[in-house]
Order: structure tokens, then sequence, then C-alpha cells
């Protein structure tokens, strides 16, 4: 639903600039990317036992990618499904960029 959100404020700033808006597609494809490569490094991490990547970074990852694959990524490799002080997190970045989307879109269009 932040996605929308978010798809809703760009709208009026991209206009008809085809070039930006590819610029900006192309950027949350590359984020999504790093996101699920980072997911997959941690999961590998963990089973090794290895450092782990933090997770304030899993958090800002899914947050810049806004978070369009991240619960994918967290089933299919079956990392962080259990933990619920992550999901927690996860949820309360859902629920502020969200949040930030709505005021945006009412400072926007009301």
């Amino acid at each position: 639903m932040s996605l929308i959100a978010l798809a809703m404020l760009f709208i009026p700033i991209l206009g008809n600039n085809m070039t930006l808006l590819l610029i900006v597609i192309g950027a949350l494809i590359l984020l999504n990317i790093l996101m699920c490569v980072v997911f997959y490094k941690d999961k590998s991490s963990a089973k090794k036992e290895a450092q782990r990547v933090p997770e304030k970074t899993l958090i800002l990852l899914s947050a810049l990618a806004l978070h369009s694959t991240t619960h994918l990524v967290m089933h299919f490799t079956r990392h962080k499904t259990n933990k619920v002080s992550f999901q927690v997190k996860l949820l309360m970045a859902i629920a502020i960029q969200f949040t930030l989307s709505v005021i945006g879109f009412v400072h926007i269009y009301v």
C-alpha cells in the first residue's frame, strides 16, 4: 500500500518526463535486487555462523526498495520470518513510510 501512496506522490513531480520516470523505475529495480542479495547474504552468513548483516541495514534497504519484494524474499529464503522483533521493526518502517506518503499526498492534492 505504501508503494501506491508513494507512486501518487511522484506522478505530479514526474509529469510527462519519461526519462525521469525510467530513472526512478530503474533505481527501484536496482534497490530491490540489492535488497534481495543482502537478504540472501545474511541468510548464508547465519547458516555459517559468520558475521551478519545488521537488522538496521535490512530495514533500511527494505524501505529504500519501498518494501515491494521484502516479504517475498523473506519467505523464499526462510529468513527472519520467525523473528517477531524484526517483523515489528519492519511493520513500523512500513507504517512510517505510509504515514509520510499520506502527509505528502494531502499536501499535494488537498
